[in-house]
């Protein structure tokens, strides 16, 4: 964002001052002229892109709405915009769909929630992607779990069991955009099976964004990799 030079992680905090913002902090990722950009300024520009598309479709089709998303321009290969994609897209065709009667507020509360756990570089850092939580406040909305409730808080952390373990499936080295369709496709088959919800499920045909992997594309050990080298 800043240099547009390869960025580096570290495995070590580090204490600089945001590029942009100028807040204070301790950092795991920067470029090597030392630049630091938090999440938040990081994410501000895409994001804001990215709840236009949230907040106004109609869809009931959580991979649909994501694959719009990740299909922008101006949003990364990697980053924590997709834990806002993948809980987003199904919080929004949640609210479609009508069973629960969610509001905007509720697509808010998602995003809210998932800031405060989805952080730049922490998938490797905690062995946690941001997007099984952000699936999981999903989860917690439409049951009502908080602390101290019984089946609700079950059923929450049994959809981020299953997420971490098929994005775990998928890690080496790590692809957001693969993480969030199979996340996705996990979802979708947990509420069909514990809420008889069948939301609409559209293939999204091979990557269309390998080429841009700054660690190297997976490839043939990616479900979503093109065999023939092609993008569509």
């Amino acid at each position: 964002m800043v240099c547009s030079s390869q960025l580096q992680y570290h495995t070590q905090a580090v204490t600089g001052n945001c590029h942009y913002c100028g807040e204070e902090d301790q950092w795991y990722i920067s470029c090597p002229d030392g630049h630091f950009v938090c999440d938040s300024c990081h994410n501000q520009e895409t994001m804001q892109q990215i709840e236009t598309i949230i907040f106004q479709t109609p869809s009931t089709d959580p991979l649909a709405i994501a694959g719009q998303c990740m299909n922008l321009d101006i949003l990364p290969m990697l980053g924590c915009q997709h834990t806002y994609i993948a809980g987003g897209a199904l919080i929004a065709a949640l609210k479609n769909e009508g069973t629960f009667q969610l509001s905007d507020d509720d697509i808010q509360e998602v995003f809210h929630r998932t800031k405060k756990q989805a952080h730049g570089g922490y998938c490797g850092l905690t062995g946690t992607c941001g997007i099984a939580p952000a699936l999981g406040a999903c989860v917690a909305i439409i049951t009502g779990s908080k602390c101290g409730t019984d089946r609700e808080q079950r059923l929450t952390m049994e959809l981020v069991s299953r997420v971490v373990r098929a994005i775990c499936e998928l890690t080496g080295p790590s692809c957001c955009k693969a993480y969030v369709r199979t996340s996705l496709e996990v979802a979708v088959d947990f509420l069909e099976t514990h809420f008889s919800i069948n939301l609409q499920r559209e293939n999204l045909g091979i990557c269309q964004h390998m080429s841009r992997h700054p660690h190297g594309c997976r490839q043939e050990k990616c479900p979503y990799f093109s065999k023939t080298g092609d993008e569509l």
